[in-house]
């Protein structure tokens, strides 16, 4: 594997499209405004009025306009069919509306199908061929399936007609950039400069141009980018870059240990709402199958919540929230290697969510890999050190670990970061009742008691066992009545038998 310090012998850019996994059919067209015959030509002697009106109705004829996608909507994911459908069904009554076909290219793009938005878009273009959004999301998709001099061309247009607008023209200068096109890429940048002074996106392209041809300002205006937006890591990277081109060694280094440690997530650092539109419809659509899940999970039907989790990954394969929940739920099921899978992938998109790390810990700790499991809720304290359930599940590692003095430590901690916490209040409370110093177990053991929880009957034996033991024999049965009809309720036949036995003969 390369360095990053390996990697500053020369900037490699890589501009691959984006796949179409879904197969699409396109309907053949022999004509369109893109060449090829339109039909007989007009008469030379035909009036100007005359011409107009045909242009006008040649430009608006379903014949010769780029046709809507066709769709096999089999292979969509559930959860996105309707969404697809619905679009599709209103692009097609109203096939020359362009935000009717428009809404199904956003739609289609935010679903990753990028050449099936863009025939969309294109189509967009052709009926309303002053609409900036059209030609800007033609661009964009043009761009992103790799096709250079047509995305060129919309990006052009679209910049033409929203001279100010920013995402406009950093696309457009990367085009131009990605052409050879470099002076025109500078001078549009600088222009947009002095509308945008303070944009770490523009600042940043200006010093990669400049620093690419050995221009010593290619310095200031990385600076200024890394100044603007300090976790800017691409920016970070340049400027390394051109501060050992200056022979500024140490500080190129410094950068460099700092870029290595930079979350690699790539972001656009400029506004783009259009973008953000398109964003949303994807994760509104994987937010629903996220809450469908957290529903089942909460329900305990973990079947369930496996597959709507797998239904949110289907929209979104970088929906990290969904790759956390399903840590867990995979650990609750028994198939620690499928949890360990998407653990992996959760840290790898995001390891500052402490959940992801926390259930990893309970599934190593259910597979019985207890040191494992304490380094997992130690990495999610690092993120959070006031993770109450994070404490006191590394407390119950650590006991299986025979850590009994740094596991109290812990418990302690839960509690104090959280004081109704049941589960640490419980072990707390078992502790002091184990070295025989029961009235001071019985406050923990009731905070305990208090809360509704898979462990509550278990608890409420233990306090009715320390009842006993102070003195208090109607406490005690009151309480391993209430701990027998928890145990009963929850099927809990072990712990039900066990009260009966001891307490209700």
């Amino acid at each position: 594997m390369r360095s990053a310090t390996d990697l500053l012998a020369g900037r490699c850019v890589s501009h691959g499209a984006r796949e179409d996994p879904i197969a699409l059919r396109s309907r053949a067209v022999g004509s369109g405004l893109d060449g090829g015959s339109v039909g007989p030509r007009l008469r030379v002697a035909a009036s100007r009025s005359f011409w107009l009106a045909a242009v006008l109705v040649w430009a608006c004829s379903d014949t010769v306009l780029p046709p809507l996608p066709e769709l096999a909507l089999a292979d969509f994911a559930a959860p996105v069919r309707a969404q697809i459908r619905q679009r599709l069904d209103a692009a097609q009554q109203a096939s020359s509306d362009p935000h009717a076909v428009g809404s199904l290219g956003e739609t289609l793009y935010a679903f990753g199908q990028t050449g099936a938005a863009a025939e969309c878009f294109r189509r967009c273009r052709a009926l309303d061929p002053v609409a900036f959004r059209w030609a800007y999301l033609l661009g964009v998709a043009e761009a992103d399936l790799g096709r250079d001099q047509a995305a060129l061309d919309a990006l052009s247009a679209a910049a033409s007609m929203r001279p100010d607008d920013l995402g406009a023209a950093v696309r457009l200068s990367d085009q131009l950039e990605q052409a050879g096109r470099s002076s025109q890429a500078e001078r549009l940048l600088n222009r947009v400069l002095q509308r945008f002074p303070d944009s770490p996106a523009v600042q940043y392209r200006l010093g990669r141009l400049l620093a690419a041809r050995g221009d010593g300002r290619a310095v200031k205006h990385l600076e200024e980018a890394v100044a603007e937006e300090p976790d800017f890591r691409e920016a970070v990277y340049a400027l390394a870059g051109a501060y050992r081109a200056e022979g500024r060694e140490g500080e190129a280094d410094r950068l460099l240990q700092r870029y290595e440690h930079m979350a690699p997530t790539p972001r656009r650092h400029y506004p783009d709402p259009l973008i953000d539109g398109m964003d949303s419809i994807l994760s509104s659509s994987a937010q629903v199958a996220l809450e469908r899940g957290r529903a089942l999970q909460a329900q305990g039907d973990l079947e369930g919540a496996r597959g709507s989790y797998l239904a949110a990954l289907e929209i979104d394969p970088k929906y990290v929230e969904a790759h956390v929940n399903l840590v867990s739920v995979f650990g609750n099921l028994g198939d620690h290697e499928q949890a360990s899978s998407h653990y992996q992938q959760a840290v790898a998109l995001d390891p500052s969510i402490p959940e992801a790390h926390y259930n990893f810990g309970v599934s190593l700790h259910f597979s019985g890999a207890f040191a494992a499991a304490a380094d997992a809720f130690r990495k999610a304290l690092a993120v959070n050190d006031r993770y109450a359930d994070a404490h006191g599940n590394l407390a119950t590692s650590l006991e299986e670990l025979g850590r009994s003095a740094e596991a109290e430590r812990h418990y302690r901690l839960a509690v104090e970061n959280d004081p109704a916490h049941p589960m640490a209040n419980f072990h707390l409370g078992r502790r002091l009742a184990e070295r025989g110093r029961y009235r001071d177990a019985v406050p923990y053991l009731e905070t305990a008691v208090a809360a509704d929880t898979p462990g509550t009957a278990w608890h409420g034996y233990v306090l009715a066992l320390v009842y006993r033991q102070v003195g208090q024999p109607g406490r005690a049965r009151e309480a391993a009545q209430a701990a027998l009809d928890r145990a009963q309720s929850l099927g809990q036949s072990e712990v039900a038998d066990k009260i009966r036995t001891e307490f209700l003969p």
